[in-house]
């Protein structure tokens, strides 16, 4: 794809100075140099000159990357870390450079790609790298802060809806997936690491959990992969797959949970093919919320306007290196880094004010700040030659390890399947469908199932969704294991899938050959 540019260079001499919306304050931008790009619907600028707020004039470099989230349904807004599966014996989830973040968001997600993207939320840099406030990814609360937060966090939602507040959680849920993604069902916890109560209640107990565990009561032991434990604010995220159910008081193992009630699982809820999730429960304002990470104390711009009353965050009212999200009324989503803590190189910093007219002068109608200082640091993808770019100059000189990151990224939200109508499920199963083979077009083709929404192709183990019983295939030359089954949807049960069977794809040499045996054949039979 062709690069489209926008070169703009700008002096203080010729339409230079550009004035800010601001109530109480005076601001002026004055440009030096101005350049903008566009690819692939995302917007760079960088503005490098001076800043004048109230008077005192300051150099600034200025980087800039948004796009509409709203109009442009390919693109959308995502948090991303390289947190390790379960922190380690001294707390740790792990802190990474920009780059290892781009990157895990293309390993956790294969149909995005990062365009672009900042630094995320504040973070325990000197211990253990996690955030400070409410983190949540693709819809898991991976740290609720214990509930008690009273952080304000971003969230962003599948519409390309901002969401600005402090989440509010109901206690703890239990929620439990099939193997397509399908809520079985959603249960309260009712206590962490303590007994149940009475034969309705159930208890979660994490590896933390010190005491013997309950005599005579299911217990279902389930293996982590993704478990998040904060004792010190009561903070539990965990991830996992079924172990085993016992009513024995078995040992928890390291990164293992156990679900407990008198009569837990006896219904079968949770399978070996099932994942299940407990995390806090979202409620309110951030219910729809996919992804969300924390900001500074107080927003930067409100309703188009700059916070003039702003007195709080990170060292407010000194002169650092920024980074801030900002949202526009048309539904654009951008990213800010204000360099600093370099003279020499013309790069000044500003204060929290003057990033709050900074992000007006960008078109903000609500901006919030992320942190910043030597963590400030843009990325966007080289268009040209592949890989991605740091735009801004970060002051440790050299990329920090940050705790978490949000970005701009190119494809479609998977959409989550509706939920099972009622536990038990009391659904029909669909059949398994018939008359599975590969034409000479390289169609892979089966009997239609009624009542299927949709079918199921595993080709060595990788999932395609079709709409129709047909897929046109391209294979790398060799031996393919192809297996399908029929998906219901809400109204009916998923059909098992068909026993796999193998397609072969030869090079074009023996392709060939063989098509001319099959036409000599098809002649003879004809003579």
């Amino acid at each position: 794809m062709k690069k489209i540019l926008i070169f703009i260079l700008l002096t203080v001499f010729a339409f230079g100075a550009f004035e800010a919306p601001s109530t109480y304050a005076y601001f002026r931008v004055n440009e030096a140099t101005k350049y903008t790009e566009y690819n692939e619907g995302v917007r760079h600028t960088k503005v490098t000159g001076t800043i004048d707020y109230d008077g005192v004039v300051s150099n600034q470099v200025m980087n800039y990357i948004g796009a509409n989230v709203k109009t442009n349904t390919a693109l959308n807004i995502v948090t991303g870390d390289n947190y390790y599966s379960h922190q380690d014996a001294d707390g740790k989830w792990g802190m990474f450079n920009i780059h290892a973040l781009v990157e895990n968001v293309h390993n956790r997600y294969d149909h995005f790609e990062v365009l672009g993207g900042v630094n995320g939320d504040f973070y325990d840099i000197n211990n253990t790298g996690r955030p400070i406030a409410v983190y949540m990814r693709n819809f898991e609360v991976i740290y609720g802060a214990g509930g008690n937060s009273n952080r304000p966090v971003v969230g962003f939602e599948d519409d390309g809806d901002v969401v600005y507040g402090v989440p509010q959680f109901d206690g703890y849920e239990l929620l439990v997936f099939n193997d397509e993604g399908q809520l079985k069902n959603k249960i309260k916890v009712n206590r962490i690491n303590s007994n149940p109560q009475n034969d309705e209640e159930i208890s979660v107990y994490f590896d933390n959990h010190l005491n013997v565990l309950p005599a005579d009561i299911n217990k279902v032991y389930l293996d982590g992969i993704d478990t998040k434990i904060t004792e010190a604010n009561g903070s539990y995220f965990c991830k996992g797959v079924l172990n085993k159910q016992t009513t024995s008081q078995d040992d928890i193992l390291e990164n293992q949970f156990v679900i407990a009630g008198k009569d837990f699982n006896n219904d079968d809820l949770i399978t070996e093919t099932d994942v299940v999730v407990i995390q806090q429960d979202v409620i309110g304002d951030f219910e729809n919320v996919r992804f969300a990470l924390g900001s500074d104390q107080q927003p930067l711009v409100i309703d188009g306007q700059p916070n003039a009353t702003l007195n709080a965050g990170a060292a407010w009212n000194y002169r650092a290196p920024r980074t801030a999200v900002g949202v526009k009324d048309d539904g654009t989503v951008f990213f800010v880094v204000v360099d600093g803590r370099n003279m020499p190189m013309m790069m000044d910093g500003v204060t929290l004010r003057e990033m709050g007219e900074v992000m007006a002068y960008f078109g903000a109608d609500q901006a919030y700040n992320l942190d910043g200082g030597g963590s400030s640091t843009m990325t966007l993808k080289d268009f040209e030659n592949g890989g991605y770019l740091i735009l801004n100059t970060p002051s440790d000189g050299r990329l920090r390890s940050i705790s978490n990151g949000v970005f701009i990224v190119k494809g479609e939200h998977k959409p989550v399947p509706d939920p099972i109508p009622t536990w038990p499920d009391l659904r029909d199963q669909l059949a398994q469908p018939t008359n599975i083979y590969v034409d000479d077009q390289n169609v892979l083709r089966f009997n239609e199932v009624p009542g299927s929404i949709s079918y199921s192709v595993l080709i060595n183990g990788v999932e395609t969704i079709v709409d129709d019983n047909e897929l046109l295939l391209d294979l790398d030359v060799g031996i393919h294991e192809i297996t399908v089954r029929a998906k219901g949807g809400v109204d009916y049960k998923s059909s098992d899938y068909t026993t796999s069977f193998l397609y072969q794809v030869y090079p074009n040499d023996i392709s060939l050959l063989i098509d001319m045996i099959k036409d000599y054949t098809k002649s003879s039979i004809n003579d």
